[in-house]
């Protein structure tokens, strides 16, 4: 036992699209019920106070990988740090950790952030307390079942080496944790009339952005849609017209601060009876039952749009169209008073029931709004509203387009409008898309540009490359080639660059064919392309590269080229890398694992790229 160990928990998240944030306040919760102090940061938050690592005896962190097996781009400050070579082997002698790793199986370097932190931990003289476990998107069971797993064993582990001390016992899940936030209403309404909900819609959506850090605010100049009326799909090409020219590399990234709709908005006020109060000013707070000394909890991301209200939170700020998660009902079933429907709630968050979760919220894609019109008497404080509902963060897209030489106001996207049906009647609609779908030539959109995963793989424009790219994935892809073969040039650049493009038919969602077309005649380009629904047989791009196979080892194995794959995750990229294996033994003459191997050794360095998205 360790008992004698201050009953202090630092826990840590490097997160990307928010799964490793949410986790770590359930897994904080979890510690403040075993009598634990605990201070709760983001790698970000923590990096001013990287010295006291070591000064944390117990130490939790949630690591998600994005990209080529890095950790997000938040945390690179404080991973780096971690990196250096000056720290002595046993920096952290005194540290006990468990590391959750958060990963997309269909990447090479799966959960690879995570088990890199882990490693390096252990370099610098940690113990490792609890085996780390890595969560899966792609999974059947979801990250989720696995960080259940994961925060039972936490749990299990710190119940038996740090026992309670005598006379004190664990807070038990029917009591209600302190609220670290409190938000509190002026008297007054926004003082805005536009913004006090009556018809007023359009200007709230349209002229209040919310500006995060380095922020800028783009204006639509072109938001056309590129399939076919009668397609399945509504896919469409948005142009943006930046403030001021910005440079960026094809697989750069385009973040995109999207907005709930009105209407979702005044289902949720009136659910809650916020009718009379949802305009008046709201100021937030930090909660004076939290000890800011020992629970360091950073604030959420800042809440810019002014003026502050129930309403423009909800719109701008908090995702009321979420899949809710466990923690979500956990605390739900803490805000009714009807018996019944607390012990409902109370099944969604027992470990052994994560299956019935999985098939009310996750399969049929349930909104957070969705449930609690079902459980209607969840009456939930305001107090609570920043716990219960998680915020609003920004949706990426590949820049679709490259700068000519030096720097270009315009920025191309291709976004596939997502929406499909489940067994819920209404259609699933996603928050980002929906909103962008509405755009026309002049709204305004509030957009980060930050670097991508792809690196930049333009710079040898001499280096042949094999680019496979399905679907929306073509749109880095149209970035590159548009870098390395420049219109009304004629640089010296590869002439044996192939692509392989799939999508459904010929005539309803081939993407920018034109420019293929006209690249192939400059002799730039060698196309291959899988239209799966334009014969009986179903053709996807793996088969084009069995056939062309010759041609792809020629490319790849006899003059050094690059493989990217773009598009979807899912089946498609590990069909890719069985196809990829397959022609590398047929044409380079290899075994099979020795073709694994020649793969394995184009990802280490950096010949074999990959960018997929769910």
């Amino acid at each position: 036992m360790e008992s004698q160990t201050p009953r202090r928990a630092l826990v840590l998240y490097a997160s990307q699209t928010g799964t490793a944030e949410d986790f770590s306040a359930d897994l904080s919760d979890a510690l403040s019920r075993l009598r634990f102090s605990v201070s709760l940061h983001s790698f970000e938050s923590f990096d001013a106070s990287f010295a006291s690592l070591p000064t944390h005896h117990l130490i939790f962190l949630l690591v998600s990988t994005t990209g080529q097996g890095a950790v997000p781009d938040s945390a690179l400050p404080l991973w780096r740090k971690l990196c250096r070579k000056r720290l002595p082997g046993d920096w952290l002698r005194h540290v006990r950790f468990g590391v959750f790793a958060l990963g997309d199986s269909t990447y090479p370097k799966f959960c690879w952030a995570g088990r890199m932190v882990s490693r390096r931990l252990l370099q610098l003289g940690a113990t490792e307390l609890v085996t780390r476990v890595e969560g899966d998107q792609n999974s059947e069971e979801g990250v989720e079942g696995a960080f259940v797993r994961w925060l039972a064993e936490v749990r299990a582990t710190m119940k038996a080496k740090f026992p309670l001390p005598e006379g004190t016992e664990e807070l038990p899940e029917d009591v209600l944790l302190p609220p670290k936030w409190i938000l509190e209403l002026g008297e007054e309404t926004a003082p805005d009339g536009a913004l006090n909900g009556k018809g007023q819609w359009g200007d709230l959506m349209s002229r209040l952005h919310v500006r995060y850090p380095g922020s800028v605010l783009a204006r639509v100049s072109q938001n056309s849609r590129v399939t076919t009326e009668d397609h399945w799909q509504d896919v469409r090409h948005l142009s943006l017209q930046l403030p001021s020219p910005l440079h960026w590399d094809p697989g750069d990234i385009i973040s995109v601060s999207p907005k709930n709709f009105p209407e979702d908005v005044e289902r949720f006020i009136s659910l809650q009876h916020w009718e009379n109060v949802a305009d008046r000013t709201l100021t937030i707070k930090p909660s004076p039952h939290i000890s800011r000394e020992d629970d360091l909890t950073p604030c959420p991301v800042p809440f810019p749009v002014q003026p502050l209200t129930i309403r423009t939170l909800l719109m701008h700020h908090l995702d009321i169209n979420c899949v809710p998660t466990r923690r979500f009902f956990s605390l739900a079933a803490h805000l009714t008073k009807d018996e019944m429907l607390k012990e409902r709630l109370l099944e969604f968050t027992d470990p052994q029931w994560i299956e019935e979760l999985w098939d009310y919220t996750t399969r049929p894609r349930r909104t957070l709004l969705e449930v609690l019109q079902e459980f209607s008497g969840v009456s939930i404080p305001l107090d609570r509203l920043l716990e219960l509902v998680p915020r609003l963060r920004m949706r990426q897209f590949s820049i679709a387009n490259a700068p000519p030489v030096g720097n270009q106001k315009f920025v191309d996207l291709l976004v596939a409008i997502v929406k499909y049906k489940t067994i819920i009647k209404s259609p699933r609609q996603g928050v980002c898309t929906r909103w962008l779908a509405t755009l026309k030539p002049g709204d305004e959109v509030s957009v980060v540009l930050t670097k991508g995963s792809l690196g930049t793989p333009s710079h040898n424009v001499a280096q042949p490359a094999v680019m496979i790219a399905p679907g929306t994935g073509i749109a880095p892809v149209r970035a590159l080639l548009q870098r390395r073969h420049p219109q009304g040039t004629d640089c010296e650049s590869s002439n044996d660059d192939m692509l392989f493009f799939g999508c459904r038919n010929h005539d309803k969602d081939y993407f920018f064919s034109e420019e293929w077309k006209a690249l192939e005649e400059r002799g730039k380009l060698r196309i291959s392309t899988a239209f799966s629904r334009d014969q009986k047989r179903k053709v996807y791009v793996q088969q084009r590269i069995r056939e062309l196979g010759e041609q792809v080892w020629d490319v790849v194995g006899t003059k050094g080229g690059l493989i990217l794959v773009c598009g979807s995750s899912g089946r498609m990229p590990q069909a890719v890398r069985e196809a990829l294996i397959e022609v590398f033994s047929k044409h380079g003459g290899l075994e099979r694992d020795g073709a694994k191997a020649f793969l394995a050794q184009l990802e280490r360095s950096g010949r074999y790229l990959q960018e997929t998205w769910s």
